[in-house]
């Protein structure tokens, strides 16, 4: 059996609940090295999963072993130097959303990608997802003609990790976040870097449309960061779109995601939200198309499964298709750059 060489950069609360026993039950995959800062909890790590090599230093790490592929799950502002590291390994990386915190440093990924013929993987969950490649189809084949206009709104229970309060559904997980990843805002803390790099990385997989011009309204956290996010945009190809994010949902709710799209055929409905799970398109002649969701598919089975299962077959040579790549992963960069500009200006902002 072949078998690959898997490194991992940042093991934190999401990469051990999430990534790290997603890696062990993959036959193929030998966990070789593995990056945490602090020293104490990085010993255990490594000793509870079974990484060959550890170390606190992520460029050590690195060089430990000729690694196949990197999961990078550090804090935002970490990516971009993590990954890079990563790829001028000759690794394909799987960056966990958001890819970078500019634009500036996606491009740069992207183009060192593309030089040593490696892929770029951010782990959008819901990308991943059967009912998501549906809607790209149904848009790809023109079904609803051109697209015009696109509204979706993503929300979460997350007041508290905006305003730097633990997040309570982690009290009994090993590792909980890191505060400063989502409340501080000189480390990309905010509801746009942390939910609605979601949001938008599904629109841009179904629509494939280019961002143009932004304006962004918010209500600020007492950290100073954004709990909510009502976002007016304007693509290249004319279509307008209306964007909505919050944080303000009860806990053990799920929250909401849809996105609607507008166009000159007909509207494509694909709603998220538990009980009203739907990938429904209406025609202008009449025609119905519909796309069972079954109840509980929608936001409420969100995980990274697929998505890591995705990169470790990309990692193993197999011809796969990559739901959530660098190209769509610079697109939410550009939006969310824009989006904080303009939160800051009060203005309109080119992107």
């Amino acid at each position: 059996m072949q078998k690959i060489k898997i490194g991992v950069i940042g093991a934190g609360w999401w990469a051990t609940e999430n990534h790290i026993p997603h890696l062990k039950e993959r036959t193929e995959v030998e966990l070789t090295s593995v990056c945490k800062l602090e020293k104490d909890q990085l010993k255990f790590v490594k000793d509870k999963f079974g990484f060959e090599y550890a170390s606190t230093n992520f460029r050590e790490m690195l060089n430990f072993s000729n690694l196949d592929g990197v999961i990078i799950s550090s804090p935002h502002y970490a990516h971009y130097e993590n990954a890079k590291a990563s790829l001028e390994k000759n690794c394909h990386v799987m960056i966990e959303k958001p890819m970078t915190t500019n634009v500036k440093d996606a491009q740069q990924l992207i183009r060192l990608a593309k030089k040593i013929n490696k892929q770029i993987l951010i782990p959008n969950g819901f990308n991943f997802k059967n009912f998501m490649s549906k809607a790209e189809e149904i848009i790809l084949t023109n079904t609803i003609g051109e697209i015009k206009h696109v509204d979706a709104a993503f929300t979460s229970s997350l007041t508290d990790l905006f305003q730097g309060i633990p997040l309570s559904e982690s009290n009994m997980h090993t590792f909980q976040p890191h505060a400063s990843t989502w409340s501080d805002p000189n480390k990309a803390g905010g509801y746009g870097w942390g939910q609605l790099s979601h949001m938008f990385a599904g629109i841009f997989k179904i629509t494939n449309l280019d961002p143009k011009e932004i304006f962004c309204l918010s209500v600020p956290s007492p950290t100073d960061v954004d709990y909510t996010n009502a976002i007016s945009m304007k693509f290249s190809n004319g279509a307008t779109g209306a964007f909505s994010g919050s944080a303000f949902v009860p806990k053990d709710f799920g929250g909401t995601f849809y996105i609607t799209v507008h166009g000159t055929k007909g509207v494509l409905y694909l709603d998220m939200e538990i009980n009203r799970e739907r990938l429904l398109v209406r025609l202008n002649n009449g025609d119905i198309i519909e796309e069972k969701i079954r109840k509980g598919d929608g936001a409420y089975s969100y995980g990274t499964k697929d998505a890591l299962n995705t990169f470790i077959d990309i990692c193993l040579g197999k011809n796969v298709k990559n739901h959530s790549n660098g190209e769509i992963g610079l697109k939410t960069i550009k939006v969310l750059e824009g989006m904080y500009k303009s939160l800051k200006t009060k203005k309109l902002q080119k992107i």
